[in-house]
């Protein structure tokens, strides 16, 4: 299965466009997600099953716990709660991003 970390500079800026629906009217504030909204990205445009999809948000919302984590600690509790909003955002609204489909896309999607 294709990883995020294989990809080169040039694949990720076509797959990846930070936080927000790629195309998508509603371009919400990064902070300090956009490594995490990223790696979503890829997540969905890899997509596969709903299964996947929730999988993807709920890693999602990990990796921007980790990036709080990681943040002044009087910033904490304003960033969790954006965390939280971005992932219920993408539960409920980001469903006609995911690609669907009985198989993953490969790098070889990327090249055709």
């Amino acid at each position: 299965m294709l990883k995020y970390k294989q990809l080169n500079a040039s694949q990720k800026k076509t797959i990846c466009n930070g936080c927000g629906g790629k195309g998508g009217v509603i371009n919400p504030p990064e902070f300090l997600f956009h490594a995490s909204c990223n790696h979503h990205d890829f997540r969905y445009w890899r997509g596969c099953t709903e299964s996947d999809r929730k999988d993807a948000d709920i890693s999602f919302y990990k990796w921007m716990r980790v990036d709080i984590a990681e943040s002044k600690w009087y910033l904490k509790p304003y960033y969790h709660v954006w965390a939280y909003a971005y992932y219920k955002a993408v539960r409920l609204l980001g469903k006609k991003y995911f690609y669907y489909h009985s198989t993953c896309r490969t790098i070889k999607d990327l090249k055709g």
